[in-house]
This record gives C-alpha cells, structure tokens and sequence, in this order.
C-alpha cells in the first residue's frame, strides 16, 4: 500500500472500530466509540484549520 492511503486507511479502520463498538455495548464500549469516531474528526478539524488563508494585516 503506498504512502498516500495509508491515513486515509487507518481513518477509516477507526471509523469502522468505532461504528462497531457504538453496535456492541455500553460501558467501555461507549469509550471506545468516542474515541475511535473523535480521531477521524480531529485529523479532519487540524487538516482544515491549516488550510485556512490567513488574515491579511
């Protein structure tokens, strides 16, 4: 697998992590959950704050 699906892969693996735990249970499950669905978010949110134009002065 080359360089370039390797986060989009690993974003969706715990996408999919988490979907499933939501599935399965409550208690450490619900962790799981958020965590494993906040990960993809947060890339996400960083990606985008990055790509903002700055202001100009």
């Amino acid at each position: 697998m080359s360089g370039i699906w390797r986060v989009p892969a690993a974003l969706a693996v715990l996408s999919t992590v988490g979907l499933a735990a939501a599935i399965l249970g409550d208690g450490a499950w619900d962790w799981i959950c958020w965590i494993a669905l906040s990960v993809p978010l947060a890339v996400c949110a960083v990606k985008l704050w990055r790509q903002r134009p700055s202001p100009r002065s």
